[in-house]
């Protein structure tokens, strides 16, 4: 007697078919992948780190985002709220569950200060100094904070030949022994790396680009260094909106 397979059943079929139309859907309703505007692949990777977006470009920015810090297998999560004004005022504060204040940072220059829950008084030092590695467990080498954290690529010239590992993608190295590497086909940059002492790396992901009026940001940005990750998912953005330095100043010690 032969046996009829139970995949030739109906009712598989039937299963099948719905995994597919699901997934049909899912894809339908994902954004699209965003392009840069009039960009073509053939004006080259200087061109587009040229393109890319750079804090000359604002007078001030505010920025919300979800925030996530993960050491080994420990992992906080809170919300953040970022301002910048022009030309060397950025402010973070960091707040945990039911908008608990965590800590407020605010640089200025060179010079950062930071204050919080847990803190007899507020910790002052250099931007490059051991604070941020203290707080946080990431050494950001010398990587600007304010573009590390909101995705942003310092504008540099290419140093070394550029590597096309795909027919669309550019891997070019950056003054300082920075790479990043560049998505010929849509205009973006994908992602950077930072060499630090010792041998380490200090890895950004930017993901997620959005349009935002004429400019392309990253809505997720993923900070790796050993087992740590610093993820911030941005979810809106306001520029140019006359926000003043007093303004991030308030409130700190």
């Amino acid at each position: 007697m032969m046996h009829t397979s139970r995949l030739g059943h109906p009712r598989n079929f039937q299963t099948a078919y719905k995994w597919v139309a699901l997934c049909a859907l899912a894809l339908a309703c994902a954004p699209p992948l965003v392009v840069r505007e009039g960009w073509d692949a053939d004006q080259g990777p200087a061109a587009l780190l040229a393109a890319s977006t750079s804090l000359a470009q604002f007078e001030d920015l505010t920025a919300e985002a979800a925030i996530e810090l993960q050491r080994g297998k420990v992992r906080d999560r809170g919300t953040a709220l970022v301002q910048l004004v022009n030309p060397d005022l950025f402010r973070v504060e960091v707040r945990g569950p039911f908008f608990t204040h965590i800590f407020t940072a605010l640089l200025e220059g060179d010079s950062l200060t930071v204050y919080g829950r847990g803190m007899d008084r507020p910790l002052k030092g250099s931007v490059h100094g051991r604070l941020l590695t203290t707080l946080t467990g990431l050494d950001l080498g010398s990587c600007d904070l304010r573009y590390a954290l909101l995705g942003f690529v310092e504008p540099s010239s290419i140093v070394e030949p550029v590597e096309y590992p795909h027919a669309d993608h550019a891997v070019v190295a950056l003054a300082g022994g920075r790479q990043a590497w560049l998505d010929l086909r849509r205009g973006l940059v994908l992602r950077e790396s930072i060499p630090l002492p010792e041998g380490e790396v200090l890895l950004r992901e930017l993901k997620e680009y959005r349009r935002e009026q004429a400019l392309y940001l990253p809505r997720r940005v993923e900070i790796r260094q050993r087992d740590i990750l610093l993820a911030l998912s941005y979810k809106n953005y306001a520029f140019n909106r006359g926000l003043e330095a007093e303004q991030l100043r308030r409130g700190m010690p």
